[in-house]
């Protein structure tokens, strides 16, 4: 069985003139399955097709990604496929051809290890020192342009820690490297506000579409992370990790986060 299947056929190499591969011209998507059941598909499904308008990436039908990936899933019983969707190749540098043919990679990953650990236990998380650019443009896309995510996630694993959080350069917070934050503070569960940069994680709007979870778009900074009760880390993979020290600041994992972690296991069986 192949790990990776390229336009459907399989494949471990891409033509030196893809745009994803010269310029970051692309779309991803990293997908939780259980056998050949992905229960965010839709979610994923959905953010895919609004990120593929706002660029004018053509998107394949959902259907045809879906049975690529369970192609490369058979007997597995827990894995994560990436989807990735290339504008393909043409047009003159950077300006893109008129009438693009994208290119689908489809690829199977090992279900990551050490997530009950994390989850029962909490994250160590560190403030980054690599400021996000402010791009309304680009805000709340995942789109293959990740360089500020790959210094921060270098800087991270200096510092020996598990996530980092990002902010743009006037201090305000918009995510961790690899998932969206939730800040409880008293009975208020609030989340950055990402119309400037980040990404809109799939993980972050499932949990904010059940009943009596009342996630609150704000405008959020390090004095908010002071004063937070607790801090979540959120991730369509990972699912709920509470955080259990934030630099030099220990962080109880408190009530909202096993609840929500109970939600999100019963709802979606995402466990190790």
């Amino acid at each position: 069985m192949p790990d990776a299947l390229i336009d459907g056929r399989a494949a471990s190499s891409i033509p030196i003139n893809d745009r994803g591969l010269l310029y970051g011209d692309h779309l991803f998507e990293t997908i939780a399955f259980h056998g050949d059941s992905a229960p965010l598909w839709p979610h994923h499904m959905a953010r895919l097709q609004r990120d593929g308008a706002r660029l004018g990436i053509p998107v394949p039908a959902p259907g045809l990604l879906l049975g690529d990936c369970r192609r490369l899933l058979a007997g597995v019983a827990r894995a994560v496929v990436r989807i990735t969707i290339t504008r393909g190749s043409g047009g003159r540098a950077y300006q893109p051809p008129d009438r693009p043919v994208a290119r689908r990679i489809v690829q199977r990953r090992a279900w990551p290890q050490g997530l009950a650990r994390q989850r029962r236990d909490g994250l160590r998380v560190v403030t980054s020192p690599i400021p996000l650019a402010r791009n309304p443009a680009l805000a709340g896309i995942k789109h293959g342009n990740r360089l500020e995510q790959v210094l921060a996630a270098r800087a991270c694993a200096a510092e020996g820690a598990d996530e980092a959080l990002l902010f743009t350069a006037d201090g305000s917070l918009i995510e961790a490297i690899a998932s969206n934050v939730v800040v409880v503070a008293g009975q208020h569960m609030l989340t950055p506000d990402c119309s400037v940069a980040g990404v809109a994680g799939v993980g972050l709007a499932w949990l904010r579409a059940q009943p009596a979870v009342d996630i609150v778009s704000a405008s959020l900074g390090r004095d908010e992370l002071v004063a937070a009760d607790e801090i979540l880390m959120v991730n369509s993979v990972a699912g709920i990790r509470p955080v259990s020290r934030l630099d030099d600041r220990r962080l109880k994992i408190g009530p909202v986060a096993r609840h929500l972690q109970h939600l999100w296991h019963e709802q979606l069986e995402c466990i190790e």
